[in-house]
């Protein structure tokens, strides 16, 4: 299956070539600077173009005033999990220098972020608001409507289900959406409805990170919607070898010895209840094979542990064969390449981030196919059925046999190599920041 565009159109003149361009821009921008970024984008587009990408980028290059943008941290006093891992890359492409100016301004409402990469830009503190609790969420958006005024803000952007005011927005709202499970769940809190509903119908436009997220939310939205923008996140690069970077074969064995972690194991990277849509249960069930006694797991993320007990009980085969720890992304990286493979085995997703972040490391990737974690895979790995425990536990059979590992292995890597090939970690700050234009200018027409 061939590769899909790392971002849809945001307009009928956005093309591969369009985003290719941007692309190389972007990236030049990064590694060599403003000024042959400038070059660059001069020498690459030789004739107009209608691409709202381009146009915006040009903007840019240019120092031209644009949109003033405020953004809504309140989920950045989580550290951890996929929401706070795309604003972080979003959050690296704002401070590229230049691109976020006076005249073109970002601010932030500092909730006490716990997001390091906020530091630079402009922020205004509000009070700390647990973004999982629905009671004091209404109270949030009242604050976010009265900071907008306040520091004259064009456009708000809010990725988790906050606004500018409980009925009716301050002023265009940009709802940069993750993923629509919740709205797959009839027994969903009403409250948390209710707020979800403000977020997504009160927004003026909306943002999501994959196809999949983007015609879940059409259909939310209503037959009369218009077709949602979106645009593939790639925290990837957080997971690549650097050039000049010292190999880490050595690191990653004292590293394995140090967490008394045996030879043969499967990493977990997003540990949760049975029965829930991530799904453990079925490489709990493949790993309960004889065939696989050999074979260890290792789980990681927040509530790990508290998820590791009841595999155990439910489990008991696997009871000592089960690990837990609390890694931080350099120990990630090691530990995705050194695995048997990464199993990523939810029902559904918005985006499959860990199946991105495993191959960058080189690592070995299993994934189901479901749409959100079928596109982020792009048919660089295996994609299962969810349901099939067996058919998990004969790809881990292949996986333990040395030599068809040693086939199997290099036919991924050249798969993977040209997934993560089309994408670019800085090309989801721009879209949102064009997307923010657009509404900015329908507003004042």
């Amino acid at each position: 299956m061939a590769a899909p565009s790392p971002c849809s159109p945001l307009g009928p003149d956005e093309t591969e070539f369009s985003l290719a361009i941007a692309g190389s821009v972007l990236t030049t921008w990064r590694q060599e600077g403003l000024r042959a970024a400038q070059q660059t984008f001069h020498t690459r587009t030789t004739t107009p173009t209608s691409s709202a990408l381009l146009h915006e980028l040009e903007q840019r290059l240019a120092g031209a005033q644009a949109p003033h943008l405020l953004v809504d941290g309140v989920w950045f006093s989580r550290p951890h999990g996929g929401i706070t891992r795309v604003w972080e890359q979003i959050l690296r492409c704002w401070r590229l220098p230049g691109l976020v100016t006076s005249a073109a301004s970002v601010t932030v409402i500092d909730r006490e972020s716990r997001v390091a990469s906020i530091e630079g830009l402009p922020q205004c503190p509000a009070a700390a608001v647990d973004p999982l609790d629905w009671q004091r969420l209404p109270d949030c958006s009242d604050d976010n409507g009265r900071i907008a005024m306040g520091v004259g803000a064009d456009v708000f952007v809010s990725t988790w289900i906050t606004s500018t005011g409980r009925v009716k927005p301050a002023l265009p709202e940009l709802a940069l959406v993750h993923d629509c499970i919740p709205e797959r769940n009839a027994g969903l809190d009403p409250q948390l409805r209710a707020l979800r509903n403000r977020w997504l119908l009160g927004a003026t436009g909306h943002l999501a990170v994959s196809a999949a997220t983007a015609a879940d939310l059409a259909q939310a939205l209503g037959s009369g919607s218009r077709a949602v923008p979106w645009c593939h996140p790639s925290t990837a690069h957080l997971f690549m070898p650097q050039p000049g970077e010292a190999p880490l074969e050595a690191w990653t064995d004292q590293l394995i010895h140090r967490l008394a972690l045996p030879s043969c194991f499967v990493l977990l990277p997003a540990s949760s209840s049975i029965g829930s849509y991530k799904n453990p249960e079925v490489v709990l069930e493949a790993l309960s094979s004889h065939a696989l006694h050999s074979v260890h797991l290792l789980l990681t993320g927040v509530a790990a542990q508290r998820h590791a007990e009841r595999y155990r009980e439910c489990y008991p085969d696997l009871r000592d064969r089960i690990h837990v720890h609390a890694l931080n992304d350099l120990e990630l990286q090691c530990l995705y390449r050194k695995a048997l493979a990464v199993v990523v085995p939810s029902r559904r997703e918005g985006f499959g981030l860990p199946v991105l972040e495993a191959m960058a490391s080189g690592g070995r990737v299993l994934t189901m196919d479901v749409a959100g974690l079928r596109e982020a895979a792009s048919g660089a790995v295996p994609c299962l059925d969810p349901e099939d425990a067996d058919l998990l536990r004969l790809w881990l059979e292949l996986l333990l046999d040395a030599p068809s590992r040693a086939w199997l292995t290099p036919h991924l890597a050249r798969r993977r190599r040209a997934r993560l090939e089309r994408l670019n970690p800085d090309l989801l700050g721009l879209t949102l920041l064009a997307q923010a234009r657009r509404l900015a200018n329908r507003q004042s027409r």
